[in-house]
């Protein structure tokens, strides 16, 4: 924040252009106060689809979960009252069969792994009820969820809810943070997106299970080139949707608790994953038109989130050509007034600060009320790895986003 005001009273003075504010302005203060703007018209559904009038099933593949949250999963939905609980296994623990049956659960248990969607797949063809609503297996219900979550499908159009997920802490506070800040972030742009989410986070998903049904071929055999899709479930269930003309919507009283990451090399590899598929399925979309066909709102959103760090990186480089330093600049107008520390303190210190407004200000205008206070040092840790190793990451992410297709070596179902 106090860089970039430096750039601009550097502008001003001598007339040279400098890209570093005109990034600020347009990936940060711009994108976010659009975004609030939008997501300010947004209500949840009070009224709309009832238990008597449906049945629901609830889905939760599994695979190397830890037993305790397992079973607080389940537990959850066991109190939420579904029609039937599905799980589907291939990790042969005896452990996931008893806990699963020991709350009513039908298990399914597989003798060799079909990864994420082949486990889908089996439970949509087992499951009986008319709306499924699909769970992670770290996740945890409030006991009101279903109820919640089915209230959108009282609209033929919708084909897909996105429940509100947020995180619990499982061990390290940087990548608990870090969630936190992402899914409350991801709360305001699922507001302005309702009715043409670019994801239906798969932590907390619920579909018709028509529609399932009816996308299970593409949905099986999704291509990108000449390599078959096995990740980015919840990516392509959503594009389905999309370009399908439904509605895919958000239902923000439908909460749900999900584990954080334990590590933050752990949560590196999962933001690298969820960076991949934004790329992939941003140029899926471009390709076959889909792109062009959603709101302005949805295509603003995108190419501002993914192309940000670029736009970073060509800031910085674009420092390199400017002819002086404007940190240099504005540091001898205020020894000229006797404020005499080394410069290389005081660049320091615009950095720190700057930073920590430029942090404070985001919360502002997203109105983020996170349910853990950070402390100073949280906030410039969090800046720091957001713009030095999560920017880097993003671009890397880019380059290699066709390894999507191989990650964890999953088999598919014939």
């Amino acid at each position: 924040m106090l860089y970039e005001l430096e750039n601009v009273l550097y502008m001003l003075e001598y007339g040279v252009f400098i890209y570093f504010p005109v990034n600020f302005a347009i990936f940060f203060l711009f994108r976010q106060f659009l975004l609030r703007n939008y997501a300010k018209s947004y209500k949840p559904y009070t009224n709309g689809l009832t238990r008597d009038k449906v049945k629901v099933s609830v889905i939760i593949p599994e695979y190397g979960e830890n037993l305790e949250i397992f079973e607080k999963c389940i537990k959850s939905v066991f109190r939420n009252n579904p029609d039937e609980i599905i799980v589907i296994h291939d990790d042969k623990r005896k452990e996931i069969a008893d806990i699963s049956k020991k709350y009513g659960a039908k298990v399914i248990s597989l003798n060799k792994r079909v990864g994420k969607r082949g486990a889908l797949i089996i439970g949509w063809l087992n499951a009986s009820g008319d709306i499924i609503v699909q769970l992670d297996s770290d996740t945890i219900m409030e006991d009101n969820t279903i109820n919640e979550i089915i209230k959108p499908f009282a609209d033929p159009k919708v084909a897909g809810v996105q429940g509100r997920p947020i995180l619990f802490r499982t061990d390290g506070r940087i990548p608990y943070l870090f969630g936190q800040i992402i899914e409350y972030s991801r709360d305001i742009v699922v507001r302005a997106l309702n009715g043409t989410l670019n994801v239906i986070d798969g932590k907390i998903a619920a579909y018709r299970r028509s529609y399932l049904l009816e996308t299970i071929k593409d949905f099986n055999h999704e291509t990108y080139g000449k390599s078959r899709l096995i990740v980015a479930d919840d990516k392509a269930l959503t594009y389905f949707a999309n370009m399908n003309g439904y509605k895919t919507v958000y239902q923000a009283t439908a909460v749900a608790k999900s584990a954080a990451q334990p590590t933050f090399l752990k949560f590196l590899n999962q933001q690298l994953r969820w960076a991949r598929s934004g790329y992939l399925y941003l140029i899926k979309e471009i390709r076959s038109g889909l792109f062009l066909k959603m709101p302005g709102k949805y295509r603003f959103h995108m190419l501002t989130y993914l192309l940000a760090p670029f736009s970073f990186a060509l800031a910085l480089i674009d420092t390199l050509f400017v002819p002086a330093n404007p940190t240099a600049w504005s540091w001898s107008h205020l020894a000229y007034f006797g404020f005499n520390i080394p410069i290389i303190l005081y660049s320091l210190l615009i950095f720190i600060f700057g930073l920590y407004l430029s942090m404070k200000i985001s919360f502002g205008i997203l109105n983020l009320k996170l349910p853990d206070k950070m402390s100073f040092v949280d906030i410039i840790t969090l800046g720091i790895l957001g713009l030095f190793v999560i920017f880097p990451m993003f671009i890397y992410a880019a380059i290699t986003h066709y390894g999507i297709s191989e990650w964890r070596g999953s088999t598919y179902l014939a």
